[in-house]
């Protein structure tokens, strides 16, 4: 019984370090190795949204597209109510995928689900940086 809650409270540690290490094979260029990685860390923490996010980082740059945006998809039907999986989703829509108008949507659901976040809303064309000074 010990064992396992060392286990279980090792997990988030583990998974955030799979997460370290697959970000450190992508800026070494190792994509394929990365992707492994990442692809473990998903399995290690398998409700971690940040892990997701590390797999369809990894999955676009080895050219992988759909995969990446099940990723996404999977990240936000997992915690619909968790503002950054949406964010994650519009900004690949917009700036990976030039899906503008399915981003401006899940913008839009990030902001209602985050209303009082400026740089959220800066990031997604709500505001203008000089109306955060």
């Amino acid at each position: 019984m010990c064992a396992l809650a060392i286990l279980l409270a090792l997990l988030p540690w583990y998974s955030h370090h799979l997460q370290t290490e697959a970000l450190r094979h992508a800026e070494l260029g190792e994509q394929v190795k990365s992707l492994h990685v990442a692809e473990r860390t998903v399995s290690v923490n398998p409700l971690s949204m940040q892990a997701r996010f590390v797999l369809a980082g990894a999955q676009q740059r080895v050219g992988r597209t759909v995969e990446a945006r099940r990723t996404l998809v999977s990240a936000v039907e997992m915690q619909p109510l968790n503002y950054e999986g949406w964010l994650q989703l519009a900004l690949y829509e917009r700036d990976r995928w030039g899906e503008s108008e399915r981003a401006r949507e899940h913008f839009a659901i990030a902001i209602s689900l985050n209303p009082y976040d400026d740089h959220l809303q800066v990031e997604a064309g709500v505001k203008d940086v000089e109306d955060l000074e």
